[in-house]
């Protein structure tokens, strides 16, 4: 609770007297509670007060108990002002200057007091306090300056750049290809009938020429069944930015064809066909005279990735912000502030972890593995930042992760602890929500109206963040920044002077390894950082809240190198009836899907099946429960089997290791789905990103993980990989381990 660097506060109190002190005054019948003082617990601040009395062992003059002296705010220097304790009653006394003509004596129980000012200048009384202590054990504080081990220069520099500019073009044209495909393989009915595509919409007129008969734009109008509204709005109902590429569609065999939205005028769209992308333009040009209705599909927007480009074309001409990315200069941290103020409570790592962002002057990295409160960290930081009249940009890659940080689960009566919503609640802290694609009622309501320039804090994707200038913050924070591109990013790097990012990258990077192999694992600025300058420039939240101490144990020895430890209040908390966790060992007949590189597995999906419906048998509520499965094709085949259960099963989730990073439940059901005499575990014996996804597939279970596979063909190097190549030592290591747990259960199915 107390900063090490302070004195010893029984010394410095020797020569205090109570003739020279008055008694602290604030105005009011009740001692204002502030985010900017962190209080202990009521526990704590018992002691603290029970220990200055004895030490000072002076009574009030009133006889209404004890005195206890007041240190100054950012260290244990004494004051001449004091409060009184009453141990018996267990209340704190002030004195109230605006009530009658001299004022009174007030008195609120301990329960009120510990995020006061009065709290937070005790603090050093407390009895466990000795001067040169570390409150946070074996960790030490931030270096004065970490050193970059392979700083970029010259030719390197501009090649790093370009080699961004490069990803965001890749990413840019994959997702393209990804949504044509998707479509192309779909039939227009289905996708009709759930609502996917937009429409119908009806020709309205063709305009110029491309060439060869071509007409060089169709206008389409929208057209439903029952009318158009007087206000249609197609940019904010189905998304139809001008730009945006589409598919246009038709029940007619010449269509599918791909056009850019060229403008949105009320009910009316001008597309531009990519004719230069048609097989067969002419028989495009003409069927779609008589193809009346159209839908569109968005394959494209390209704005997100014209802003990524930009921010990286703006960092690269910011001298300062460009070597930091290429280590060109040195990361440099202040002191350990002595004050670290939040209105949120934080175990000793997390309070560490506060320390060394706010001593950051340029970057900090926050290392949260799963369960270990890094979102709830960084909402201290945001606090903190905002008492020091900072202005902080808060951030993330989704829209769903910025509400996240922002109110988390929170309803509309009741704030949950530990968000930004909480924090700020009573507040003179202005926050806004930039961005009209938040779904979150409760945002809706208390900050979508802010204005953007009046905020203390603004909340934003980091695409978002693209609308604002250079350095428009003081700081900006990124949550999942793991989870975000290097590109993405780059654009809050540029809108504020100081970084500070959150996330693991011991997870599933920003982009990863297609289910057919294809692809590479690209890292975030995260990873690009703790690479370039090392390990010192992140600090490590260590203590998790989520899982039961079996299902943490090899993800802690094999991903975090031992380092994490479990809370008391998880470490043996189960399912009644079911082990924390179990493997059952499947020898299944893996088949490919007739379409695409996808795999299903019939033995395990009924497997899975079997394992669900005993949860909910057992009382599981549906949504407590999730399926993780490695393919896609197996997903199906499971909601499938769960949807043969006679029983329902609404709520229960069932989705691939990539979509379920960032989620958790109090039980999981993995799939693993391969099995072969060749030992080929797909992409799932990546070398780099088959570690990273089996360690999101473990730790998202609470009380119960049950893994269902072949053993076999998971611990087995394929015969087509070298041993560089194969990450089934991992699987091996993770079989061997549970088999050496007592408490895990082993079956054969």
């Amino acid at each position: 609770m107390p900063d090490a660097s302070a004195p010893d506060t029984t010394r410095l109190y020797e020569e205090w007297s109570l003739h020279d002190a008055s008694l602290f005054a604030e105005a009011g019948d009740a001692l204002r509670a502030k985010s900017a003082y962190y209080g202990a617990d009521a526990d704590e601040l018992r002691a603290c007060l029970d220990h200055a009395a004895s030490v000072v062992d002076v009574d009030a003059p009133d006889g209404r108990g004890r005195v206890v002296p007041l240190h100054r705010e950012d260290d244990a220097a004494p004051t001449v002002e004091y409060v009184r304790w009453n141990p018996d009653a267990g209340t704190v006394g002030w004195h109230d200057p605006e009530f009658g003509v001299s004022g009174t004596a007030r008195y609120a129980d301990v329960d009120d007091v510990i995020a006061t000012e009065v709290a937070w200048r005790v603090r050093f009384w407390h009895p466990d306090y000795a001067p040169g202590d570390d409150p946070f054990g074996d960790v030490a504080d931030p270096p004065s300056a970490v050193e970059a081990s392979d700083p970029l220069s010259g030719t390197d520099r501009r090649a790093f750049f370009d080699d961004l500019r490069g990803v965001v073009r890749d990413e840019r044209r994959a997702e393209r290809d990804a949504n044509w495909a998707d479509h192309a393989d779909a039939d227009l009915g289905r996708l009709v009938g759930r609502g996917v595509v937009d429409g119908p919409f009806v020709l309205v007129a063709t305009e110029g020429a491309y060439g060869s008969g071509r007409p060089a734009e169709l206008r389409v109008q929208y057209a439903p069944d029952d009318g158009v509204p007087a206000d249609v709005d197609l940019v904010a109902g189905f998304d139809l930015y001008p730009d945006n590429r589409v598919v246009v569609d038709a029940f007619d065999s010449a269509f599918p064809v791909p056009a850019r939205i060229a403008s949105v005028d009320g009910p009316v769209v001008t597309l531009q066909p990519e004719w230069e992308n048609v097989d067969d333009p002419s028989r495009v040009a003409d069927a779609a005279e008589d193809a009346d209705p159209f839908w569109l599909r968005t394959l494209l927007n390209p704005v997100p990735y014209d802003r990524r480009r930009e921010a990286l074309d703006a960092v690269w001409e910011a001298p300062a912000k460009r070597r930091l990315l290429t280590g060109e200069r040195d990361l440099s941290f202040g002191a350990l502030p002595s004050a670290r103020r939040s209105g949120v409570e934080l175990n000793d790592y997390q309070l560490r972890a506060l320390g060394w962002a706010v001593a950051a002057d340029d970057v900090a990295c926050i290392h949260g593995p799963p369960g270990t409160g890094k979102t709830r960290t960084l909402t201290a930081f945001v606090a903190h930042a905002v008492a020091r009249g900072e202005r902080v940009l808060v951030t993330a890659h989704s829209n769903q992760a910025v509400d996240n940080l922002l109110v988390g689960d929170s309803t509309l009566d009741e704030r949950e602890d530990g968000t930004l919503h909480a924090a700020v609640a009573g507040e003179d802290v202005r926050v806004a929500r930039y961005g009209r694609h938040s779904r979150n009622r409760v945002v809706g309501e208390h900050y979508r109206e802010t204005p953007i320039d009046d905020a203390d804090v603004v909340a934003a994707t980091t695409n978002g963040a693209a609308a604002f200038d250079q350095d428009d913050f003081d700081v900006a924070v990124v949550d999942e920044a793991t989870q975000a591109s290097r590109a993405a990013t780059a654009i809050a790097l540029n809108a504020a002077e100081k970084l500070v990012l959150a996330g693991d990258h011991r997870q599933l990077p920003p982009y990863s390894v297609t289910e057919a192999g294809e692809g590479e694992m690209r890292p975030s600025l995260f990873e690009t950082l703790v690479d370039r300058y090392g390990d010192e420039v992140a600090v490590l939240l260590r203590r998790q809240y989520r899982m039961h101490d079996a299902i943490a144990a090899f993800p802690n020895e094999a991903f975090y190198g031992g380092r994490l430890e479990t809370a008391d209040a998880n470490a043996d908390w189960t399912i009644p009836g079911f082990p924390p966790v179990s493997v059952v060992d499947v020898e299944g007949d893996e088949r490919r899907e007739e379409r695409g590189s996808s795999v299903r597995n019939a033995a395990e999906a009924d497997a899975v099946a079997e394992r669900v419906d005993a949860l909910l048998d057992a009382g599981a509520d549906p949504t407590d429960v999730g399926v993780i499965a490695a393919y896609s094709g197996q997903v199906r085949e499971i909601r499938s089997r769960l949807g043969d259960l006679d029983r329902s099963t609404h709520g229960l989730t069932v989705d691939t290791v990539d979509s379920f990073q960032g989620g958790e439940r109090d039980a999981i059901v993995v799939s693993f789905a391969r099995s072969n005499d060749a030992a080929n575990a797909g992409f799932l014996e990546h070398p780099e990103e088959g570690p990273r996804r089996l360690n999101v597939a473990l730790t998202r279970a609470r009380k119960h993980l049950a893994l269902v596979g072949d053993r076999e063909t998971l611990t087995t190097r394929a015969t087509h990989r070298d041993p560089e190549d194969s990450c089934a030592d991992t699987y091996a290591a993770l079989f061997e381990t549970l088999a050496e747990r007592p408490d895990v259960e082993h079956t054969q199915a």
